[in-house]
Formats: structure tokens, sequence, C-alpha cells
């Protein structure tokens, strides 16, 4: 009985925390794209990766949407993105902090 319990309590959190997340990367990419206040845009992203991290949530495809490092959001103007057809890979370049990350096509 308590398992069943416990079950859905973990489901409701992680459907709580899903919903947060959402709403959270939301508000970095409207930020992002007004480019007004990028420091709400990346705490944003910082409380969304928290989140994740807390519910145990992956973030799957949304994880290319930021720097992994300094949690920008990714825009045209804080990014460079280069396709690299011999290695197969997608480079993207943070202009913020100057790391890059790939991602397989």
């Amino acid at each position: 009985m308590k398992s069943k319990i416990r079950e859905k309590i973990k489901e409701s959190i992680k459907n709580i925390g899903n919903e947060r997340i959402e709403i959270l990367l939301n508000l970095a990419r409207e930020y992002s794209l007004k480019n007004s206040n990028s420091e709400l845009s990346r705490r944003y992203v910082h409380l969304a990766r928290e989140i994740a991290k807390f519910c145990n949530i992956r973030l799957g495809k949304r994880k290319k949407e930021f720097c992994k490092y300094c949690d920008t959001y990714f825009n045209s103007k804080n990014c460079r993105i280069r396709i690299n057809s011999k290695k197969r890979r997608v480079e993207i370049l943070c202009l913020n902090c100057g790391k890059k990350r790939f991602y397989g096509y």
C-alpha cells in the first residue's frame, strides 16, 4: 500500500518538475531573444537544471538549447553553430565562455 502512495508522489513530483522546467526554459528563450536581460535568462536556465536534478528528470533534446558550462540560452547573437560533415556532428561554440558542444546528427 505504501509503495503505491510513494509511486504517486514521485509521479506527481516529476509532473510538476516538467511543468516548471518548460515554463523556465520558455522564459529564458523569451529574455534571450529580447536581449534585455541576459543574466535573468541565465538564472532561469540554472533553475531549470537544478529542478531537473532534484526531480531526476532527463532534459533530452532540451539540453541543446543552452550552454552546459555557463547556462547561457543560445540565440543567434551568443553562439556560433557549424556542421562538420567529416565527423558527422554539429559544433556549437558559446561566445560567452568560449566552450564547444558537440552533437551527432
